[in-house]
């Protein structure tokens, strides 16, 4: 392959993955302008929380038990804390969507220019995993409280351990960027010693 035809290749992804990128950044303002509109009603503050399992029992058609585990619960009258924290973790989620999207589009830019091992390249995926790592413990600390406080306006009890897949699912994704920055700095070892032998 020519170094025109690789140079034409390595634009037309490096294009595709920005494109994709700006995609991304407008499905994260969408989901987040509709968790808004979803959330803050006319009626008051409806928010989805987890409660205790026995106490929204019902039959259904077939005579099957149903449990329900989840609830929309509206608040008419949510005090300022509440609808801090609800804000909080809608937006904290929208800016850390972003911030990782920005991040990878300048890792992708940093390896298609081939400084793949560079000390930029290892800033930026260290970046996006601490990224992914509040953004995800912070989400889940606000959820957390903002379920608690909705309860107990309901008059629901605590339902003791809670934690949704989507939080789990955040904290595999850092374990797997730190594996990959550990592969970096080991690329970036192996390269040195490389270029020491030529």
């Amino acid at each position: 392959m020519s170094s025109a035809s690789h140079d034409r290749l390595t634009s037309g992804k490096l294009i595709g993955t920005i494109i994709v990128a700006v995609l991304t950044t407008v499905g994260i303002a969408f989901v987040a302008a509709n968790r808004f509109l979803t959330t803050f009603t006319a009626d008051g503050l409806a928010v989805e929380v987890p409660i205790p399992a026995g106490d929204a029992s019902t039959d259904s058609p077939s005579g099957a038990t149903v449990r329900v585990t989840q609830a929309v619960v509206t608040v008419t009258d949510a005090d300022a804390a509440l609808t801090a924290l609800t804000i909080g973790t809608i937006v904290l989620a929208a800016v850390t969507g972003v911030a990782v999207v920005v991040s990878c589009v300048a890792l992708a830019l940093e390896i298609s220019g081939g400084r793949s091992f560079s000390r930029l390249a290892r800033r930026l995926l260290t970046a996006i995993s601490a990224a992914v790592l509040i953004g995800t413990a912070g989400c889940y600390l606000l959820d957390s409280a903002i379920a608690r406080s909705v309860r107990t306006t309901a008059g629901y009890g605590e339902i003791g351990y809670w934690s949704p897949l989507s939080y789990w699912m955040g904290f595999a994704i850092v374990g797997a960027l730190g594996l990959i920055a550990y592969a970096f700095r080991r690329g970036t070892a192996l390269q040195k010693d490389t270029e020491g032998l030529v």
